[in-house]
């Protein structure tokens, strides 16, 4: 959204610079703000009609890497650079170190070993993502490598840079950006009985892998040099947001640098978006006069509705007066946008009015009003209400309130149980009809909707590979689970197990571990494998209920960004 804003000031201000020309001449530079250039509403008089926002766009970061765990499936081909690049990054992280206990397994034995796979890594890293910050990144087996596939693999530790180079540690675009790993999450739409879509197993995300280890200089860029500007700009942004010390320091006459503060180091996108939308010829009467001026703006055709909701944000709480008549307005996209700056501003009246728009079926701003009311944590009257959507017959708003009430913190509604160190398992008390949704971007989570979604008996699944097999006649009180063990191709133990999901998803999910009776206890799948495992029963219909998989829209433009060419490993967003 950043980067359109500020494409789209940009062009207006490239439109009108012929225009203006004649009129500023004979100023002598007195004149600082154009006066006969038309800027839409929301745009005009803020910080985004003088300057751009640098360092606050995507940075797409990639790197080689290491996928392990994958049994046969993997290769060992690799180019001598990339080979001898990771070997040397394998020895400094210690393996093949006598001093820490792993002289016998050395970088090249293991990447001879078809356990293993050199993979591409890419990422966007977030707009102004300060230290620490975690993302997604996505992984792909090497073009012409004979890797079958990544499903089970985990990702050792890579380095990702602006540039796929094998060079150690001398240009300035080798710095380290950040740094990937993690459990590899493969599509489990993927049919594995269809030879055409094979490919696509060797692509794959890391949910929530990626972690920023440099951060980025913010600055605004003036577009025309102006101290006064520079000096206005600075002052306006240190006043609305500076309360523990300065966010803005003006360094020349057309740069200001810029800090996050810590208040919103985990909303940092959206500070720099109200920063972009500071309105800098105020004072309280200005502001007023002003925000009076987008209450008629806002109302009319092709208005743009998040460019004066931001500036009405970004003037604080005295704009409330004004904009809390347009929560009834007649004019939805109005109502709705004057409304959640009510609830950013924490204004208790604004309640109301949201929860009618969450409860609007079919409207456009159903799923945004839900996830506003997950984010307005200063009130606990939303919980009630999102509490009994979690009934509703839309998957997708079942999913929209259960993900707003956990903004929310713990509740009754929700028990949370971990499987493993990689995901947990969320159970939620609903009287609907059953459903099951994973997640894959952010933290990895199965969320059942039900407290006791059962396996239907009999029952008898055994996917293609093989991974797994679950079976039990139909008066059996326990379901039998064992799987093979990619390494060596043998089974396992068989285990068994109640016959309800949550059950069923412990067993698969835990690491195999000795249990106080001395049996072992859990088959060690990874999250994507649980994922998919669940998603093949419903599908064959032993579990009754739908299966939801979250979107993640960012993937496609990563993939893209790698891979121009269209391949038939491209992954999908279905």
């Amino acid at each position: 959204m950043m980067g359109t804003l500020r494409l789209r000031a940009t062009l207006l201000w490239g439109c009108a610079v012929l225009a203006l020309a004649g009129c500023q001449q004979g100023t002598g530079g007195r004149s600082f703000r154009p006066k006969k250039m038309v800027i839409p509403a929301g745009i005009a008089g803020t910080v985004t009609e003088y300057a751009d926002l640098v360092g606050a766009d995507e940075m797409l970061v990639r790197g080689y890497g290491v996928v392990v765990g994958l049994g046969q499936a993997g290769s060992d081909e690799v180019r001598a650079d990339v080979r001898n690049y990771l070997v040397q990054e394998m020895l400094k992280a210690g393996l093949g170190s006598y001093v820490r206990g792993t002289q016998r397994l050395t970088p090249r034995q293991m990447l001879r070993d078809k356990d293993t796979a050199v993979v591409v890594v890419a990422a966007r890293i977030p707009p102004g993502a300060p230290v620490g910050t975690r993302f997604d990144v996505f992984v792909q087996a090497l073009p012409k490598s004979q890797t079958l596939s990544l499903d089970g693999g985990v990702l050792m530790s890579t380095k990702l840079r602006l540039g796929l180079s094998t060079a150690v540690g001398t240009a300035g675009e080798i710095k380290d950006w950040a740094l990937g790993r993690g459990p590899i999450f493969v599509n489990p739409f993927i049919d594995r009985a269809d030879p055409t879509q094979q490919a696509k197993l060797r692509a794959g995300r890391v949910p929530g892998g990626g972690v920023v280890s440099r951060g980025r200089s913010l600055r605004l860029q003036l577009r025309s040099p102006d101290l006064r500007v520079v000096s206005l700009i600075a002052r306006r942004l240190n006043e609305r947001f500076g309360g523990l010390g300065d966010v803005a320091t003006s360094k020349s006459a057309s740069m200001i640098e810029l800090r996050v503060p810590s208040t919103w180091r985990y909303d940092h996108e959206h500070f720099l978006q109200l920063v972009r939308h500071v309105y800098l010829w105020g004072g309280p009467a200005e502001d007023e006069k002003y925000a009076k001026q987008l209450k008629d703006a806002i109302l009319q055709p092709a208005a743009l509705y998040e460019d004066i909701a931001l500036v009405w944000e970004a003037m604080g709480r005295r704009v409330l007066g004004i904009i809390q008549p347009l929560y009834t307005s007649t004019n939805p996209a109005a109502a709705f946008h004057a409304t959640r700056t009510g609830l950013r501003l924490e204004d208790a009246l604004a309640i109301d009015p949201m929860i009618r728009f969450a409860r609007q079926a079919n409207s456009p701003y159903q799923i945004s009003a839900i996830r506003a009311l997950g984010r307005a944590r200063w009130s606990v009257q939303p919980v009630h209400t999102l509490r009994g959507m979690l009934s509703e017959p839309n998957e997708l708003v079942r999913v929209a309130a259960y993900e707003a009430l956990m903004d929310h913190g713990p509740t009754g509604a929700v028990q949370r149980v971990k499987i493993s160190q990689d995901f947990v398992m969320d159970i939620v008390d609903t009287d609907r009809d059953y459903a099951i949704y994973a997640t894959q971007t952010g933290p990895a989570k199965i969320v059942l909707f039900g407290r006791s979604v059962p396996i239907r008996r009999p029952v008898f699944y055994c996917p293609p590979d093989d991974l797994v097999t679950i079976n039990a006649p139909e008066t059996a009180k326990e379901v039998t689970v064992y799987r093979r063990i990619p390494r060596t191709g043998q089974m396992s133990d068989a285990f068994r197990v109640d016959p309800h999901a949550h059950s069923l998803i412990k067993t698969l999910g835990r690491a195999p571990e000795l249990a106080v009776n001395g049996e072992v206890d859990g088959l060690g799948f990874t999250y994507s494998q649980v994922v998919s495992i669940l998603y093949g029963l419903c599908k064959a219909k032993h579990i009754p209920a739908d299966f939801v998989l979250q979107r993640s829209p960012a993937m496609q433009r990563i993939y893209m960004a790698i891979s121009p060419v269209s391949r038939s490993d491209m992954p999908e967003d279905e």
